[in-house]
């Protein structure tokens, strides 16, 4: 080894312990991948800058260039997968490439988000608090790059802060070659053949993707070549690869790997003085602060007696609690602890506050009245749990023109489900009577009219199931399809009945229960066109999972499954064709866990795509007949091997021979519950009939060519019913003459209209009354 090499290495190993001091665990310097692609854009400064945040030692990033010699940063040699735009990024120059947005794939609040350049990524960690370093991956080969990105490097004077990373051992010997002092880093596979050809030309690092032998480690160290290992998103690899004594590790979670070496408690919490609403009991606190991990929620306790801490709940890093008891007439009292994100609780608990809680005096309130895969039910969400015997008295319930067969109480207890007849395509008018809560005087409903539109929606569907009960079958239970096409499912080894999106769902416990359907002909697609769709409550994010996979639909031979992939911290749509097989997903930075999502997967012939709440995020080129042989699982991911489990929930189901479009899907997501639209009307309502004009949500909205438009009077009107474009331009009248009082509803075609896509606004105006709504047409 040269003399020089020493000497850089040893300024090298100084300037690393200062950096261990301060901001890593261990000696293991934190690499946040592509700038941490899980909490923005990859490759963005947006990306840079929650790494700088999160207190991580260096951005990674890759170089491209541009058709003008522009060092632009980005994975991929095209620029389709995370833009707007498609092409090769080196057949544009720089002005064209910054025109297209790198944001919005990933979220709403990165739209505009430019490509940005090296010179960028340079003066931001220059001009960063912590000084982060970058560690610099020559993405393109041609033969001009490494002087450029040398020169640029030079002209900084980032020297000492840059490590300039290749898979092309040329392009790092000629970095050497043009200035020694810069550091260079070869990707690889771990061996003692690589790491000498680093040594030879004095190089400091290798990259790989591989786990290291003791004995690799230590003839690297021994040639004072520092290991980092890549790309590390399992919180449990990280601790192994920490224990093995490698120097780096380069993660998309660079806050997971900071926090497993955070050994300190967040601050304690300050609770402020609690406001009691009949059985609600509200308060606040004093944020806690974390300085190493960050702040991950606050775990709540409640308890019946003084300094009795019992645990009630975890909230994330809100600063405020409603806590709905729904007990009258009784004392509570509150503590609550910091968690930060290495899962360490603050040492002591809050000061204690208590509150009494008051009667409930306040009727419940219909919030929603929803027909949607099963024809014959209809589910109605009030707003707080309803007395059992009044929920389940069918004669409570009546419909024009059908009939009401039975009442049930949904385990939310807050959602009664209708079972009927069977609805048609039309408007109803829906009956309901003597509905009461469980107050101690409990307040009654006596009387109100809800209006309710039911749509079929059998067409091109596979399956469909609502989950909310299952049939006893021998041994196993049954739970139905209402697609009519008899793809019912077994249900095994104890999935429970739990709340579900809309009336139950299924509830797994990530053990050994699933539901497992039979092959069948409509299964079985033959065809170019699928989509599956999913409402599901996650217990664990994909990199949280102890098992590999979190399966939510799936096969063993993976025709077309959603399931969650640990190592890749995804939530992955997954088809197989007769050419290939793509997996889009959804990061795990954009899911959430214990929270409602609808997840759904498109293929379309061409591409195979995944939806986030009704929101495209990801997309893969595909062609190509889809593969039979489907033997579909929820909650399994295939009959051989050891097969991973699901744990969480799932609702709502629905599999198509066809690909929905982006207006359909999101209209399954929007439109799961529908706002309730009623008129009160019993004397014990204090009043005969509402006094309050009101304008409701057109449905669906979007929409493509047809909505409804549905409003009441509560009195005889002169009506102006009128639509807006986005500049104030009236120019459709839909109605404008004296009505009576009551539900009046459009059924508006905006193809009569030649509308195109685009922002609209819905005004009613009855004689001093005005109210505006906005709706968007889809075409």
């Amino acid at each position: 080894m040269s003399i020089g090499k020493m000497k850089i290495n040893f300024i090298y190993f100084v300037l690393w312990l200062i950096l261990s001091s301060t901001l890593n665990f261990a000696g293991t310097i934190v690499i946040a991948h592509r700038g941490g692609a899980s909490m923005a854009p990859e490759n963005t400064r947006s990306a840079w800058q929650k790494a700088i945040e999160v207190k991580a030692d260096y951005i990674e990033l890759d170089i491209q260039l541009s058709s003008d010699d522009s060092l632009m940063i980005m994975h991929d040699d095209t620029i389709n997968r995370t833009t707007n735009g498609s092409g090769l990024l080196s057949s544009f120059t720089y002005h064209q490439l910054r025109e297209f947005d790198a944001g919005s794939w990933f979220g709403s609040e990165f739209v505009g988000e430019k490509i940005p350049t090296f010179s960028e990524a340079l003066k931001t960690a220059k001009e960063s608090e912590n000084k982060i370093g970058i560690v610099a991956e020559i993405k393109t080969s041609n033969s001009k790059a490494v002087s450029k990105v040398v020169k640029m490097i030079q002209d900084f004077e980032m020297q000492s802060k840059v490590i300039i990373s290749s898979f092309n051992f040329y392009q790092l010997t000629e970095v050497k070659s043009l200035d020694s002092t810069i550091q260079v880093q070869l990707f690889a596979t771990a061996s003692t053949s690589y790491l000498d050809q680093i040594d030879a030309i004095g190089g400091e690092w290798i990259g790989s993707d591989g786990t290291p032998t003791s004995f690799i480690l230590n003839y690297a160290h021994e040639k004072n070549i520092s290991f980092n290992s890549w790309t590390i998103n399992s919180s449990d690899v990280m601790k192994s690869l920490i224990g093995l004594g490698v120097d780096a590790i380069t993660t998309d979670f660079p806050k997971t790997l900071i926090a497993i070496g955070d050994t300190t408690p967040p601050s304690d919490v300050v609770l402020n003085n609690a406001e009691v609403i009949e059985t609600s009991i509200k308060f606040s606190w004093q944020p806690a602060t974390d300085e190493q991990s960050g702040i991950m929620g606050y775990k709540i306790f409640r308890s019946e007696t003084s300094d009795s801490e019992k645990y009630l709940t975890q909230v994330d890093t809100i600063s405020n609690f409603e806590d709905q008891t729904l007990i009258e007439n009784k004392t509570f009292y509150y503590k609550i602890k910091a968690v930060n994100n290495a899962g360490i609780e603050s040492q002591n608990f809050s000061n204690e506050i208590y509150a009494k809680t008051d009667f409930d005096i306040t009727k419940p309130r219909l919030l929603y009245c929803t027909s949607n895969i099963d024809t014959s039910k209809i589910y109605l969400e009030f707003s707080e749990p309803i007395k059992k015997e009044s929920a389940e008295n069918a004669s409570n319930f009546s419909i024009n023109n059908i009939e009401v067969l039975g009442a049930e109480l949904s385990k939310d207890l807050k959602t009664i489900i209708l079972n009927t007849q069977g609805l048609t395509d039309s408007l109803y008018e829906l009956n309901i009577n003597n509905i009461s809560d469980n107050a101690s005087n409990p307040n009654t409903i006596v009387n109100l009219i809800t209006t309710l539109r039911n749509e079929t929606k059998t067409k091109n569907l596979v399956a469909a199931y609502t989950l909310d009960s299952f049939e006893p079958n021998d041994n196993d239970s049954i739970i139905f399809d209402n697609s009519g096409n008899e793809n019912n499912g077994n249900v095994k080894n104890g999935v429970k009945i739990s709340n579900g999106i809309l009336g139950n769902g299924l509830e797994f416990d990530g053990v050994d229960d699933f539901v497992q359907f039979s092959a069948s002909p409509t299964f079985d697609i033959n065809g170019s066109e699928v989509t599956i769709s999913v409402w599901t409550k996650l217990e664990y994010l994909p990199n949280e999972m102890t098992a590999n996979f979190g399966p939510l639909f799936d096969s063993e031979s993976d025709q077309y499954v959603l399931y969650e992939d640990k190592n890749n911290n995804e939530l992955r749509f997954k088809v197989s064709t007769s050419v290939s097989a793509e997996r889009p997903g959804i990061p795990g930075s954009a899911l959430t866990k214990n929270e409602w999502i609808n997840v759904t997967g498109v293929y379309n012939g061409s591409n195979a795509k995944i939806y986030l709440n009704g929101i495209l995020k990801d997309t893969h080129n595909l062609t190509g007949m889809l593969k039979t042989g489907q033997t579909a699982m929820l909650g399994k991911s295939g009959t051989t091997g050891t097969p991973s489990y699901f744990k969480g929930k799932i609702d709502q189901v629905q599999i198509f021979s066809k690909a929905l479009t982006d207006i359909e899907i999101l209209n399954l997501f929007e439109n799961i519950k529908r706002e309730a639209f009623y008129i009160p009307l019993g004397v014990s309502e204090n009043h005969s009939k509402p006094n309050n004009f009101y304008l409701r949500q057109n449905y669906p909205n979007p929409f493509n060519s047809f909505t409804t438009i549905s409003y009441f009077l509560p009195s005889k009107s002169n009506v102006q019913l009128k639509i807006y474009d986005v500049l104030g331009r009236s120019s459709i009248i839909l109605v404008n003459k004296i009505e009576l009082e009551g539900n009046h509803s459009i059924h508006f075609n905006s193809d009569e209209y030649l509308l195109s896509s685009g922002v609209y606004f819905i005004q009613l105006k009855c004689d001093n009354y005005l109210q505006t709504i906005k709706m968007v047409l889809l075409q």
